[in-house]
C-alpha cells in the first residue's frame, strides 16, 4: 500500500490551486466583450471619451461614403496600430458562435450565384464574381467598424460617454434640441447591453438543460431560437419598465454631469491622424 506524505499533498494542492487560478484567467479573458472597459496606462486609455467618438465617427462615415479596398485598409491598419498601442491581452476577443460563420458562407455563395461582372461560368452555371467582390468589401467595413467600436468599449469606462457626449452635444442646446434626454437615453442603453446579453445568457442555458437527449429537427431548433428571443424581449421590456418607473421615482431624467477630463496633446494627435486618414480615403477612393 503507497502512503502519500506531507510534502507530496502540498504539492498536489499546490497543483491544484495553480489550474483553477489558470483556468479562472483563461475563463475572465473570454468572458470580455465589447463593452466591458479593460483598465490601463495607455495612450488610448488616457485619451478623452469625446476624441474616441469623434475618431470613431469620422470614420465610419468616410468608410461609408468611400467603401473601397483601400479605405478599408487604411481604417484596417489604424485599427490594428490602435489595438497594439493600447496594449491589451490577445484574448480580449470574444468567441464566435459556431454559426456564423455559415451564415457568412451562406452569404458569399448567395452573392456568388446572383450574378455581377466579371462573371465566370461553370458549365451552365454563371458565377458572379463582381458580386462576391462586393460582398467580400462590404463584410470587411462591417467588420472595421465592429472592431472601432470595440476598441472603444475596452479603453473607455462606460462612466466617461456620457459627459463626453454631453459636451459634444452641448451646442445642439441653442435648437431646444433635449440632449440631457438623448444622452441619458444612450448612456441606459449602453450599460444594458450587457445585462440584456447575460439574460440571453441564462435563457439559451436553461433551454439547453432542459433539452431532450434525443435529435431534434430543424422546425424544432427554429422553435427554440424563437422561444429563446422573445424570452429575451420579454426581459427586456420588463427591464425599461422598472428603469422608466425607477427614474420617474427619482424626478426625471438627470442632466448630464459636466466633464472634467481635460483635451491633452494625445487628443490632438489622434485627432490629426483620424483626418489625414479621412482625406487618404477621399483621395484614393
Amino acid at each position: 500500500m503507497t502512503t502519500t506524505g506531507p510534502g507530496r499533498v502540498g504539492g498536489l494542492l499546490e497543483t491544484a490551486g495553480e489550474g483553477s487560478r489558470r483556468r479562472a484567467r483563461n475563463l475572465q479573458l473570454n468572458e470580455i466583450h465589447v463593452v466591458r472597459f479593460v483598465p490601463g496606462t495607455s495612450p488610448l486609455h488616457r485619451m478623452w471619451a469625446g476624441t474616441k467618438l469623434v475618431a470613431l465617427g469620422l470614420l465610419s462615415i468616410a468608410l461609408l461614403v468611400w467603401p473601397s479596398w483601400k479605405s478599408i485598409g487604411i481604417v484596417g491598419a489604424l485599427v490594428l496600430v490602435a489595438f497594439l498601442a493600447a496594449r491589451l491581452p490577445r484574448g480580449i476577443s470574444p468567441r464566435l458562435p459556431w454559426w456564423l460563420g455559415g451564415v457568412v458562407a451562406a452569404g458569399a455563395v448567395l452573392a456568388l450565384v446572383s450574378g455581377g461582372r466579371p462573371e465566370a461560368h461553370l458549365g451552365s452555371l454563371r458565377l458572379g464574381l463582381g458580386g462576391l467582390g462586393n460582398f467580400m468589401r462590404f463584410s470587411m467595413v462591417g467588420v472595421d467598424v465592429l472592431a472601432s467600436a470595440a476598441l472603444l468599449g475596452w479603453t473607455t469606462p462606460l462612466a466617461d460617454l456620457s459627459p463626453a457626449l454631453g459636451r459634444l452635444l452641448g451646442p445642439l442646446r441653442h435648437f431646444r434640441v433635449p440632449v440631457d434626454e438623448l444622452v441619458g437615453a444612450i448612456a441606459l442603453s449602453i450599460r444594458c447591453l450587457p445585462l440584456l446579453l447575460e439574460e440571453a445568457r441564462v435563457l439559451r442555458a436553461a433551454r439547453r438543460a432542459r433539452r431532450p437527449a434525443s435529435p431534434r429537427s430543424f422546425k424544432e431548433l427554429g422553435d427554440e431560437s424563437v422561444e429563446v428571443v422573445f424570452g429575451a424581449l420579454a426581459n427586456a421590456i420588463r427591464r425599461a419598465r422598472e428603469i422608466a418607473e425607477a427614474i420617474e421615482a427619482r424626478g426625471g431624467v438627470p442632466t448630464v454631469a459636466p466633464e472634467t477630463h481635460p483635451f491633452a496633446r494625445v487628443d490632438a494627435l489622434a485627432l490629426v491622424i483620424s483626418a489625414m486618414a479621412v482625406a487618404a480615403m477621399a483621395v484614393l477612393r
